[in-house]
């Protein structure tokens, strides 16, 4: 109803009452004349009742038919409502009767004299008895043949039945007083109607008046609006409406007036602006030939500066490695202590030219990042073994708590990693003069795009105001001038690493107040490495062996038990060592074991007594092993800790790596278990002997190599080129292991191992993939295929046996090999002759052949890659890019695989734009190994390169 406009709210106000006033005065009426027509018809079936009641006496006496018939005659035909009369004696008899004999046989009485008992008075009115009928209404009245007294009681004769001669009988319809009904509402809804049509037009009219005026209101006002000011609106508006319109009118003559007088103005105003872009023309044009000078300026400053600080870098290389040299040879104290002066204050000096290096180079767009899996614990370790030292003099606790949700393998550039990492790290010893450095890594958030790392470092130090915060990170900048001075440096540390940092797709921050230290923090986004940087840290011989801690200081005691529950160390800390000799008290009186104890500190000044106390009672009684770490680092000191019976004394900071191997090597003496490390994790391969394994690939290097493999483990093998050939030999043979390779013509492995799956026979063989690039979703892919289990290539000989003994054998506490990184062991070199013969078991002969193989291949493969790079169509580039990424894995082709690898990753991930460089380059490298590779297969290569 709120969207209601004016006439329909006029018409709805005129109309309503209109109607509700008709539909009440109808009803009235009709109701009052039905009741009317109603009474009438009783009040004259009564009338024409007793009057032939008193007309009928005498002839009723005298039993004269005739004239009662006539009466009757009569009085039916002076009135169109009576339909029947009839005339009754005392004994219920017609005597007269006039209408249908359907209507005389249900208009008698069942007993006459009780029309005598109804009333009380002389009106013989009073007698008369209404009765409804099917055909309308009866009237009954006695005919009585004297009349009583006045001093006479009704009753009294009530019981005279002689009294009574007879009764009249009328019939009256109501057929005629319904028609005159139906009249009435007739009449009535004929004259309502014409009421309402009458309030209708004249509450049309009204709203008409109204609304039109209005409406050319709205469209004189749409016309002004659209720009059409010399509109006026012209209506037979009256009153308000009137006045609304002359205003519009008047508002549209004015805002004519406005226009003009504004489009005189915008006319000067445009000739003075035209002036005014000409002069700015000119000046811009003088700004450009200075811009272009300051940029030429500023690339020749930069150039000029990289080539002067590496320039001066050589000559300070060799200063520094004849210092070494020196070092070596007989020298007097005084001449050491020169020597160690000199080649600190020259690698104080090459740390600033490579940061003026490193700056040049950000200003040149010239920094490059690599990308390559690494761990970041690795990272923190060389930055804390190298700042360690320094720490330690001031007696600042450094503390690296790396924590669990850390993948161990991340995708990125640790060598940057570690001087952004190192930066920070030194800048807060620098300025920190008491308390400690601790270093947090946590991971903040994780997505499909991989995962965003969070580093933070705190200090106990100076601290910084707001104002000082704002130069930060500005080139050539520190805090103030005073900082300057007593604190040294270029100002160009936190430069560096910011621009690091972004280019990493990370952000750096600061929170700091003054005199409460400092907490530098970045980012970094980050993809988790599909394979782990071989480091030889296992955690499954430290698997459950029981810990006791102690460290004074908080958070390098949580840094330390970290560490150790990252290797599944039960571990027990403490924060005083009277609480450690209780713990260990109880162990010995208990009999229950401990397998190591470490205690951490400054220098044990204070608690050399408990601290021998201790190494007493777990060399005699608990059998353990005791490892103390300080910031003491003096040979004398560390040797004195040994004699009170420390197993191994440590210096501050401890790293994950130096820790692992401590703990290592003092477990390793106490126990008779070895740790699974990669050199001594083996199994017994005899127990593979004459099984049955299927082999299938659809490049020949790598199913001759897996073949060779196997075979020399005593397994019986039966190779396929192809899907379809692997599914036919399934048919008729049951296999201890199906290997399957992914992609390949015809019939991929995911649609072979179905269809073997669906034939029965080998629906129990374990079917492992062997894939060159099992990316993250994929594993997923493999596993609701069919598949149990996949390798990742190269396929070492051990992963081999370790994969086939798990599933072959249903040792499930076996877990296969982690897959081996090449990238960190090798140099992206074209091709590494002491790799093939690794991959190849040291076979010279296999490695030789498997080059060879991919020899003859690569001048095909290069054309049908750059064809079906040139038509654009990525799913056959794909095909043949993870055809040569498997062959790679096999051969020693570092960068070949590299570059496969990664042709094949933004393939996958649909990043066409970015494979331009990528193809130029892979088919770049195929030529160069067709080069190289002259060298290991003469003269047979030269020979079929003159066929």
């Amino acid at each position: 109803m709120n969207n209601w406009g004016i006439s329909r709210r006029i018409l709805t106000l005129a109309i309503t009452p209109t109607v509700l006033v008709t539909v009440l005065l109808g009803a009235f009426f009709i109701n009052s004349h039905i009741n009317n027509n109603k009474e009438s018809l009783q009040a004259r079936g009564k009338t024409i009742a007793t009057h032939l009641a008193l007309a009928s006496e005498y002839g009723l006496i005298t039993l004269d038919d005739k004239t009662l018939l006539e009466m009757a005659q009569a009085a039916r035909d002076n009135d169109k409502d009576l339909i029947s009369v009839a005339i009754y004696d005392q004994n219920n008899r017609i005597v007269a009767s006039v209408g249908s004999s359907e209507y005389l046989q249900s208009m008698s009485l069942d007993n006459p004299f009780s029309l005598t008992q109804l009333g009380a008075s002389n009106n013989l009115l009073r007698y008369a008895r209404v009765k409804d009928h099917q055909h309308g209404q009866l009237f009954y009245a006695p005919i009585i043949s004297k009349f009583p007294e006045e001093h006479e009681s009704w009753q009294n004769i009530s019981n005279h039945k002689t009294q009574i001669l007879g009764y009249v009988s009328v019939l009256m319809t109501d057929e005629f007083s319904a028609v005159s009904r139906y009249k009435t509402i007739f009449t009535t809804f004929i004259i309502a109607m014409i009421g309402l049509l009458i309030g209708g037009f004249l509450a049309r009219r009204m709203s008409t008046s109204v609304t039109v005026p209005i409406m050319k209101m709205a469209e004189g006002v749409n016309k002004i609006k659209d720009g059409n000011l010399h509109t006026r609106i012209q209506s037979e508006a009256s009153a308000e409406l009137q006045t609304l319109q002359t205003g519009i009118n008047l508002m549209a003559e004015n805002l004519e007036h406005s226009q003009e007088e504004m489009q005189v103005a915008v006319e000067q105003a445009t000739e003075d602006l035209r002036e005014t872009l000409e002069t700015l023309e000119v000046n811009n044009l003088e700004l450009d030939i200075a811009r272009r000078q300051a940029l030429e300026a500023s690339r020749i400053k930069t150039e000029f500066l990289a080539n002067m600080s590496h320039e001066i870098r050589t000559p300070m290389n060799g200063v520094i490695g004849f210092t070494d040299l020196l070092l070596k040879t007989e020298l007097n104290n005084k001449q050491k202590d020169f020597l160690f002066d000199i080649k600190r204050s020259a690698s104080s000096l090459l740390s600033i030219i490579d940061d003026i290096l490193d700056y040049s180079k950000i200003e040149a767009g010239k920094m490059s990042l690599e990308r390559y899996p690494f761990d970041l614990r690795e990272c923190v370790d060389d930055v804390f073994r190298i700042l360690g030292p320094n720490a330690n003099k001031k007696g600042l606790e450094l503390v690296p708590l790396i924590y669990s949700d850390v993948p161990k393998a991340l995708l990125g550039d640790p060598l940057r990693i570690k001087q952004i990492i190192t930066n920070l790290v030194n800048n807060a010893i620098k300025f920190t003069k008491s308390g400690s450095v601790e270093l947090y890594a946590e991971v903040e958030s994780e997505n499909k795009q991989g995962l965003k790392l969070k580093i933070q470092v705190k200090d106990s130090g100076i601290g910084l105001s707001q104002q000082q915060q704002q130069n930060l990170f500005k080139a050539f900048s520190q805090a103030d001038a005073t900082t300057k001075r007593e604190f040294g440096g270029t100002g160009l540390g936190l430069v560096i690493s910011k621009s690091l940092v972004e280019r990493m797709g990370g952000t750096i921050g600061i929170k700091s107040e003054v005199g409460e230290g400092s907490t530098f923090w970045f980012t970094l986004q980050c993809e988790q490495a599909e394979s782990t940087p071989e480091d030889g840290i296992s955690s499954e011989f430290l698997s459950r062996k029981s810990v006791l801690v102690f460290d004074p200081h908080h958070a390098t005691r949580l840094a330390m038990t970290q560490m150790l529950e990252d290797w599944q160390m039960q571990v027990s800390s403490f924060d005083k060592i009277e609480d450690l000799i209780t713990e260990i008290d109880l162990y010995t009186q208990s009999g229950k074991s401990i397998e190591l104890i470490i205690i951490g500190g400054q220098r044990f000044r204070r608690r050399q007594q408990q601290l021998e106390y201790i190494c007493n009672i777990a060399d005699s009684q608990l059998n353990c092993p005791v490892i103390s770490y300080s910031m003491a680092s003096e040979s004398d000191y560390l040797e004195q800790l040994q004699k009170l019976g420390v197993s191994r004394a440590m210096t501050k900071p401890v790293t994950h790596r130096s820790l692992y191997n401590a703990l290592i090597e003092l477990l390793r003496s106490s126990s008779a278990e070895l740790p699974e490390t990669e050199e001594s994790k083996t199994i017994d391969a005899s127990q593979l002997q004459n099984s049955y394994v299927l082999a299938v690939d659809d490049n020949p290097a790598n199913l001759r190599l897996v073949s060779t493999l196997l075979e020399d483990l005593g397994i019986n093998v039966d190779t396929a080129e192809s899907g379809m050939q692997a599914v036919s030999l399934s048919k008729d043979k049951v296999y201890d292991a199906i290997l399957m390779d992914i992609q390949m013509p015809e019939m991929d492995g995911l649609e072979a191992t179905r269809t073997i799956r669906a034939n029965r026979t080998n629906i129990k063989t374990p079917i492992i993939a062997l894939t060159a690039h099992a990316m993250a979703n994929e594993r997923e892919q493999l596993l609701e295929a069919g598949m149990d289990d996949y390798m990742t290539k190269p396929v070492s000989e051990q992963d081999l046996v370790n994969m086939l003994v798990k599933w072959t054998l249903a040792t499930n506490d076996l877990d296969p090999a982690p897959q081996k990184s090449q990238k960190n062991q090798q140099k992206e070199q074209s091709l590494d002759w002491e790799l093939s013969l690794k991959l190849a078991n040291n076979n010279s002969q296999l490695a030789k052949d498997m080059l060879q193989m991919l020899v003859e291949t690569n001048q095909e493969t290069s054309q049908s890659i750059h064809a079906a790079y040139q038509a654009q169509d990525f799913e056959q580039l794909l095909y043949h890019v993870h055809k040569l990424h498997g062959a790679s894995c096999y051969v020693g082709t570092p960068k070949l695989k590299h570059l496969s690898y990664q042709y094949e990753t933004k393939l996958k991930k649909q990043q066409y734009n970015q494979l331009e460089t990528l193809h130029v380059d892979l088919l770049e490298e195929l030529d160069i190994i067709n080069e190289q590779s002259a060298d290991y297969l003469a003269p047979k290569s030269n020979e079929n390169a003159d066929s």
